[in-house]
């Protein structure tokens, strides 16, 4: 499945209860929405380009990772976090559960606000 976002473009590449994988194509100067997953645990993998990876913890306080090509970092579920393109590219995600009889769901998504122009850029 291919979808066009405001921050680019992502390729669902598999998908299964257990785990998925997508490609994402990044513009730079745009962000993806502020949001969490009930069930399933992400990882971004950077391929080309710069991407910011902010995290909110329980404290509501947020803590960002830059990662360039060749890093990757973690969210687990149930972490309120979003990325932001410092420069184009693009990177993998990967998804699977981490709770106990978790499921992977690409519906599993609990939005704050939407994606757009990265207003900190």
């Amino acid at each position: 499945m291919f979808e066009k976002k405001v921050w680019g473009e992502v390729w669902h590449i598999f998908h299964s209860q257990k785990a998925a994988v997508s490609h994402l194509q990044l513009k730079a100067g745009f962000r993806c929405s502020k949001h969490s997953h009930l069930e399933r645990a992400n990882q971004f993998a950077v391929i080309s380009g710069v991407v910011a990876i902010q995290v909110w913890d329980h404290d509501g306080v947020m803590h960002e990772t830059v990662l360039r090509p060749g890093q990757s970092k973690i969210v687990p579920s149930s972490v309120l976090h979003r990325f932001r393109v410092l420069e184009s590219g693009s990177m993998v995600e990967v998804y699977w559960p981490d709770i106990l009889n978790g499921k992977v769901s690409l519906t599993d998504i609990d939005r704050v606000d939407e994606g757009g122009v990265d207003d900190n850029s």
